[in-house]
C-alpha cells in the first residue's frame, strides 16, 4: 500500500509491511497535543503541536479476501518526503484492543535511513483511548534532520522473512566446508546444516537447521521424508543416531517477533566454536531448529494467521500437508526422530511412565502440490480451523505410547529410507492412503525416545515478562523434571520469570477467546500426547518488559568468561540483545539439566545442585496443590498413646511466597544441624544424562543459609547469599579440562 499527501508518502510496499488506510488531518480540526482525550492513558510528552498529523489503519490478517479476519495488532510502514526536523503524530485508529500493553508503558518502534540503524522505542509515551469499542493509539515523533530520509514505523522490532534469508545466508558462508564432514572428521567439528524442509503455500521456504558436532556421525543420511525434503539438489543431513534431538521453531505466529530473536540468540549461541558450552551442547544433541513456521504469514504483514486465515498453532493434533505444510513437516520431523534417535533398551517396556494421552489421528497423506494449492472454500477453511477441538475430553484413559500415527510415520520412514539408498535420483516413493497394519508394535517410553526437549517460541502482549508455558503431568517426580528445566532458565536469566509459568491442567485444554479453538491442537500439547514428551514447552516474551529481575549467580570456573551477573535493576524495556539473552539461557540450561555445564551458575546459586532444586520444585508443588498431607512427617506417641503435635521446626504449611526461603535451607548437607528439615523424598528421576560424565555428589561444609522474610510477595530464583567459588569449584568441576576441543 502506498499514499501520497503531496511531498509526504507512506508505504508498506516491503516485507512484513501493513498498511490499509491513510488520513490527514488538518491542522484545525486536531486536538491540542499536549490534551488526553477522555478514557486515553499517559501524556504525549510534548507541548508542541505537530507540524503533520495523520490517521492510518492497518490491514487486518488476510484484509480484503475471504479469509479476512479480526486480527489487527500489526502495523509496519514508512514514511518520507516531510521536512525535516518537523513533529509528526500518527493515530492508529483500528487496532486489536491492547489497552493493557500500552499502560505499561509499551511504544511504537522508530528507525529512520540512513542515519539511525537502530529500533527504538518513540522517546515520548503514547496516548491510548477507546471510542465507539474502537482502541485508537496516537503518537508523535520528530523527524530526523536528514533531508530525504526515511522513516519506519512498527508495532515491535521486526524480523522479516527476507532479513531472516539474509542471516541464514551469512551462516552458509560461514561454514562453507559443512557439506564436507563425514564421520571421519574431528569429532569436535561443528556441523551446520540448511536444508529446505517444505515450501509454505505460497512457495516460500521454510527451513530446517540441523547444528551438532562431527562426534557419532554416521555415513548414512536421514531418509527423504514423504513429501518433505523435495529439493534433491541438497543431500539430506548425515544420521547421528546416539544422540537425542533438541527441537526448536519460531514464529507460527508471524507477528510475535521477539521470538525470532530469541530464537537468534540461541542459534548464535550453540554455533560458537571457543565457548566450551557451546562445545558440550553440540556434543550432547543434535539441533533441529525451524526459524519461521509461519513465512506467508510473516512476508504478509499478519499479527496471528497464516495466508488462509488459520491459526497454525492450533493444527498440531491432524496437520495436513496440503493445508498446513510447515506443521505437518514439523510433526513428521518428531515423530521420525522420536522413532529413530531411541535409546535402545535391552528390555523395552511395553508400557509408557509419562502423562496419559489420547490416541491422535493419523496425519493426512492425501497427494499434495504445495506449490499450486487447490482454491479452498470457506466452509473447507471453516472446518480447518476448527480441526483442533476434535477430542478433546482431558479426562480420557491411558493408551500404549505407540499410536496408529507412530505406526504410520515408522512404516513410511523405513520406506522412505529403502528408497534413499537404492534410488540414485533420490525420488519420494508414493504414500499410502492407508494405516499400514502392524502385527508387533515395539514400545517406545518417553525416556527412551529421540527427542529430548521441543520448544516453540512466541511472544505475549498482555502478561509481563518471559516465561513458559509447560504440560501438567499427574506423576509427582515427572512434574518436578518438567518444571525443573523452566527453574533451571531462571538461574541463567535476569529476565525468565519462573512464578509466571504456567504448568496447569487448565491451560492445556482452554479455547480462545476470539475464535474458541483448544490449545490442545498447539504444539506443546500435541507433540507431548504423540510421543509423550515431558520437556514439551511454549516460550512467551512480553514484547514491551518484565515484572522482575532474577539475581544471575556468577559463573564458575569459567576465569571470567562467561557474561557476568546484571546490575541489579527495575526491568528494563526489552529489546533485540534481552530476547537473544533468554534465547542463550535456554540453551545453557539444557546443559545444567544434563549436568554437564562447564560454566555453571547453579553451583553458585542458592540451590547449589540440582538435588536441593528437585526438593525446592517438589514443595513448590505440593504447596501449588494444597497437598501438604505428603509432607506432614509421622506422628510421635506419647507413652499414654496420644499423638503430639509435630515438632515446632516443621513447617507443615508453607505458603508460596514464604516457602522458598524455607526451602532454600534444604541442601544436601550431611553436617547440617539436626533441626533443619530433610528434603522431601522422590521416585527416581526420568532425566537423563545425555552421554555426559556421572553426576557427582557434592557435600558442603556450610551451615549459613539465608534468612527469608516470609511476608515477601516477590519470589525471586536467587536471593540466598551465594557460595564462596573457590570452595563451589573445587567440589568437582574440573572436567572441564576434559572437554574435546
Amino acid at each position: 500500500m502506498e499514499a501520497r499527501f503531496g511531498h509526504v508518502v507512506f508505504s508498506s510496499k516491503f516485507d512484513s509491511g501493513n498498511l490499509a488506510r491513510v488520513e490527514k488531518i488538518d491542522k484545525a480540526s486536531s486536538s491540542p497535543s499536549n490534551e488526553t482525550a477522555p478514557g486515553g492513558s499517559g501524556s504525549l510528552g510534548s507541548n508542541l503541536s505537530p507540524d503533520y498529523e495523520f490517521s492510518v489503519w492497518t490491514r487486518p490478517d488476510c484484509g480484503g479476501t475471504e479469509h479476512e479476519n479480526g486480527n489487527r495488532s500489526w502495523f509496519y510502514f514508512s514514511v518520507r518526503g516531510a521536512a525535516p526536523g518537523k513533529i509528526l503524530k500518527i493515530n492508529v485508529m483500528n487496532m486489536n484492543n491492547q489497552r493493557k500493553l500500552y499502560s505499561q508503558g509499551m511504544a511504537p518502534l522508530v528507525r529512520t535511513l540512513p542515519g539511525k540503524n537502530r529500533w527504538e522505542r518513540v522517546r515520548d509515551r503514547p496516548t491510548s483511548e477507546i471510542v465507539d469499542n474502537q482502541f485508537i493509539l496516537s503518537f508523535t515523533h520528530r523527524l530526523s534532520d536528514v533531508r530525504g530520509a526515511t522513516t519506519y514505523f512498527s508495532f515491535c522490532f521486526p524480523f522479516s522473512y527476507s532479513e531472516c534469508q539474509e542471516m541464514l545466508q551469512q551462516f552458509d558462508k560461514s561454514y562453507p566446508n559443512a557439506a564436507q564432514l563425514s564421520p571421519s572428521s574431528a569429532p569436535g567439528c561443528v556441523y551446520y546444516h540448511r536444508e529446505l524442509l517444505c515450501n509454505s503455500l505460497d512457495g516460500n521456504r521454510v527451513d530446517l537447521l540441523t547444528v551438532t558436532n562431527c562426534s557419532g556421525m554416521h555415513e548414512e543420511r536421514e531418509p527423504r521424508l514423504p513429501k518433505l525434503f523435495t529439493d534433491t539438489n541438497t543431500p539430506r543431513a548425515h544420521r547421528f543416531p546416539g544422540k537425542k534431538v533438541f527441537f526448536l521453531s519460531s514464529r507460527v505466529h508471524p507477528g510475535e517477533t521477539p521470538s525470532s530473536f530469541v530464537f537468534n540468540g540461541f542459534l548464535k549461541f550453540i554455533l560458537r566454536r571457543d565457548d566450551p558450552r557451546a562445545h558440550a551442547l553440540r556434543n550432547i544433541f543434535v539441533f533441529k531448529l525451524i526459524p519461521m513456521l509461519n513465512p506467508d504469514g510473516v512476508i504478509h504483514g499478519h499479527y496471528r494467521t497464516d495466508s488462509r486465515g488459520v491459526n497454525l498453532n492450533r493444527q498440531y493434533l491432524n496437520p495436513s500437508p496440503e493445508l498446513h505444510p510447515s506443521i505437518y513437516a514439523a510433526k513428521t520431523l518428531l515423530l521420525y526422530h522420536h522413532t529413530h534417535n531411541h535409546l535402545h533398551n535391552p528390555q523395552p517396556s511395553r508400557h509408557c511412565n509419562s502423562s496419559p494421552h489420547t490416541q491422535t489421528a493419523p496425519l493426512n497423506t492425501k497427494p499434495s502440490h504445495q506449490h499450486q494449492p487447490p482454491p479452498f472454500t470457506a466452509l473447507e477453511v471453516s472446518l480447518n480451523q476448527r480441526n483442533a477441538e476434535r477430542d478433546s475430553n482431558p479426562a480420557l484413559p491411558e493408551v500404549p505410547m505407540v499410536t496408529e500415527e507412530n505406526a504410520w510415520v515408522s512404516t513410511e520412514m523405513e520406506r522412505a529410507d529403502r528408497n534413499s539408498s537404492s534410488s540414485s535420483s533420490e525420488t519420494v516413493a508414493p504414500v499410502t492412503e492407508e494405516v499400514p497394519q502392524v502385527e508387533e508394535q515395539v514400545m517406545i517410553p518417553a525416556q527412551q525416545g529421540g527427542v529430548a526437549y521441543y520448544v516453540d517460541l512466541h511472544g505475549h502482549a498482555s502478561k509481563r515478562g518471559c516465561f513458559m508455558y509447560g504440560n501438567n503431568i499427574p506423576d509427582e517426580s515427572q512434574q518436578v523434571e518438567n518444571m525443573l528445566y523452566p527453574r533451571l532458565i531462571a538461574v541463567n536469566s535476569a529476565h525468565f520469570d519462573f512464578l509466571g509459568c504456567n504448568f496447569s491442567e487448565k491451560n492445556m485444554y482452554a479455547r480462545d477467546k476470539r475464535d474458541g479453538q483448544s490449545k490442545e491442537g498447539s504444539g506443546r500439547v500435541a507433540i507431548h500426547k504423540a510421543i509423550g514428551l515431558l520437556h514439551s514447552y511454549t516460550l512467551e516474551c512480553n514484547y514491551n518488559t518484565g515484572k522482575t529481575m532474577n539475581a544471575v549467580p556468577p559463573a564458575c570456573h569459567d576465569n571470567g568468561r562467561a557474561t557476568p551477573p546484571p546490575t541489579p535493576s527495575f526491568p528494563p524495556k526489552y529489546t533485540p540483545e534481552i530476547f537473544e539473552q533468554v534465547g542463550r539461557a535456554v540453551a545453557v540450561s539444557a546443559l545444567d539439566m544434563a549436568e554437564c555445564n562447564p560454566w555453571s551458575r547453579l553451583v553458585l546459586s542458592e540451590h547449589s545442585c540440582l538435588t536441593n532444586l528437585r526438593a525446592w520444585i517438589l514443595k513448590h508443588v505440593r504447596n501449588t496443590k494444597g497437598l501438604n498431607i505428603h509432607a506432614h512427617p509421622p506422628h510421635r506417641i506419647h507413652h499414654n498413646g496420644s499423638k503430639a503435635s509435630p515438632p515446632k521446626s516443621f513447617n507443615t504449611c508453607l505458603s508460596g511466597p514464604a516457602s522458598e526461603n524455607t526451602l532454600s535451607r534444604g541442601r544436601c548437607n550431611s553436617h547440617s544441624s539436626s533441626s533443619q528439615t530433610p528434603s522431601p523424598k522422590m521416585h527416581s528421576s526420568p532425566s537423563f544424562t545425555f552421554g555426559c560424565p556421572p553426576p557427582r555428589t557434592y557435600t558442603y561444609h556450610n551451615n549459613t543459609h539465608a534468612s527469608g522474610r516470609g511476608g515477601n510477595k516477590t519470589l525471586g530464583p536467587v536471593r540466598g547469599k551465594f557460595i564462596s567459588q573457590t570452595s563451589a569449584c573445587a567440589a568437582g568441576w574440573h572436567f572441564i579440562s576434559a572437554l574435546p576441543g
